[in-house]
């Protein structure tokens, strides 16, 4: 879905991995998602990890270990920013 799509629009729960892993797969490929947060009754962009990390906000701490568990939730952030991070600053600097 992520490779085809030109961005995202989710309904979240503020615990779906599978809906965070869609999110994340999209940011990966530079797409942004517009996410209707359930929980909280608002729409958030996501366009950048900052944003990715306004969302995670949302979660339980259970929810987030549930995520780093089962899609590596941690590691994928950290990869976004330095991926973004190298974006901004070219090789060299």
């Amino acid at each position: 879905m992520a490779e085809m799509a030109d961005m995202g629009l989710m309904i979240w729960d503020a615990e779906s991995t599978g809906t965070l892993g869609n999110i994340i797969e999209l940011l990966m490929r530079k797409k942004q998602s517009t996410v209707f947060v359930n929980k909280a009754r608002l729409f958030k962009d996501v366009a950048n990890v900052k944003q990715l990390e306004e969302i995670l906000s949302f979660m339980s701490e259970a929810a987030k270990e549930k995520g780093n568990k089962k899609i590596k939730l941690f590691s994928r952030i950290e990869s976004l920013k330095h991926e973004q991070l190298m974006f901004v600053m070219p090789m060299g600097h």
